[in-house]
């Protein structure tokens, strides 16, 4: 059973280190984690493997810091191909009295057609939910000598529970701000797909006196993205957006310090920018006559296209703001994957479409008939079936706006259709 009182006793000495160190000015202590080395070589990807692209990264993300803040002091736990235990990634972090503890691995999984970045944090909350990744990342216990020192935690023990709160209590809140940055940035600088910030009892996160994370950049487990991570565009792209996120957050941190405005330099007055009036802005990527699975290499790793079908045409769509400027971030972000010809389009919101033409969502072909409630169907009813050549093409809903087609599609997609889209009609017919 874990002690409670050892644990009290550790909240108590990281008190006691917040309070002196706030009494004067310090330099601010980066520790990155490069996960994995030397034995230990983590995942191993479609292009490279883990430990490999996590120290590219991370050497990267601390030259940045280091070359654009004086007064951050950067320490890596590891600079070379070396196989460190867990607790000595702890052990180095509270040595120098961190700041901020970041951890940078790659995801993998049985699954190649996953993708997307995640970051987490010491925490409870779903963690079952991410016991696969807690458990991959814990695995390197098994190579280390002493194992004992690890002590297991159990979810279902009150008095472990309280313990694990009070430890965590002290830095979750600027643990979960920091993961917030960091997957805000992967989408908005990267274009990426974000698997949101989570929780999980992960060793190397415990013991650390500090906002501590652990991110996923990504699964090398899936061609795209394995060969993308693994590419100097990639790694370079990744070590930037993280970057960008401390560089958010240590200004904030600056605030909540009380440095002075002297100390800082003086920044523009941004005008405020106001949003479009009834219209979005959408990046049309491409157009294909073909419908591309979402793990094709033409995507190039993105995921959350919006697929509108035109007669025999497919246009593929990324992003939808009412904002100018977060639009041209995306097409900039889009020219940067490959797409060349992408352009911003505007759309009317709520537009209707003339007399008789409506959108509807495909969800499905096959070369079979099927009645409709029939159970491949997931619970869709009133599903309409025309036949093209020797197929049978299934579709869902019939709405005259883009806004309205477009929640029938995330309740198709929520039914198990991840591959639907959306297709334009004249009554009953596609055009």
């Amino acid at each position: 059973m874990i002690n409670i009182q050892k644990y009290l006793f550790f909240v108590m000495m990281v008190t006691f280190s917040v309070f002196s160190f706030s009494q004067k000015k310090q330099n601010f202590v980066i520790v990155i984690d490069a996960g994995h080395g030397g034995h230990d070589t983590g995942a191993r990807g479609v292009a490279d493997l883990e430990k490999n692209i996590a120290l590219d990264v991370s050497l990267r993300f601390g030259n940045l810091i280091e070359k654009n803040h004086k007064d951050v002091k950067v320490v890596w736990t590891r600079k070379t191909d070396v196989f460190l235990e867990l607790s000595e990634r702890a052990d180095i972090s509270n040595a120098n009295h961190a700041n901020l503890f970041v951890s940078v691995h790659c995801n993998s999984a049985s699954n190649t057609s996953a993708t997307g970045t995640e970051t987490f944090v010491m925490g409870l909350k779903k963690m079952d939910q991410t016991d696969e990744v807690s458990r991959r990342e814990n695995s390197v216990v098994f190579l280390e000598k002493d194992q004992e020192k690890y002590e297991k935690f159990n979810p279902n023990d009150p008095e472990a529970v309280i313990a694990f709160e009070i430890m965590n209590a002290a830095y979750k809140e600027q643990s979960l701000r920091f993961a917030d940055l960091m997957e805000k940035t992967f989408v908005n600088s990267q274009g990426r797909r974000s698997r949101g910030v989570k929780q999980g009892n992960l060793h190397v996160l415990r013991n650390n006196a500090s906002p501590s994370v652990l991110v996923e950049m990504g699964f090398i487990s899936n061609y795209d993205e394995g060969t993308y991570l693994a590419s100097e565009q990639g790694k370079q792209d990744v070590a930037e957006s993280l970057y960008k996120a401390f560089k958010q957050y240590k200004s904030e941190y600056d605030r909540r310090s009380g440095v002075s405005e002297e100390e800082e330099k003086p920044k523009p007055v941004k005008k405020v920018e106001k949003p479009l009036e009834g219209k979005k802005l959408k990046i049309r990527v491409m157009e294909s006559t073909m419908k591309f699975s979402s793990t094709s290499p033409q995507l190039r790793g993105l995921t959350d296209f919006e697929v509108i079908q035109e007669g025999n045409k497919y246009v593929y769509y990324y992003g939808e703001t009412d904002l100018q400027s977060r639009a041209d971030d995306l097409l900039t972000s889009m020219k940067r994957k490959g797409f060349s010809g992408a352009k911003i389009v505007e759309f009317e919101t709520n537009k209707k479409l003339e007399a008789g033409k409506n959108y509807r969502v495909q969800f499905m072909t096959s070369n079979k008939k099927y009645r409709d409630r029939d159970d491949k169907f997931n619970g869709l009813t009133n599903v309409l079936r025309v036949k093209e050549g020797g197929l049978q093409k299934y579709y869902y809903g019939a709405e005259t706006t883009m806004e309205a087609a477009q929640k029938v599609l995330k309740q198709v997609q929520d039914k198990g259709f991840r591959n639907a889209f959306i297709v334009t009609f004249n009554g009953e017919q596609p055009m």
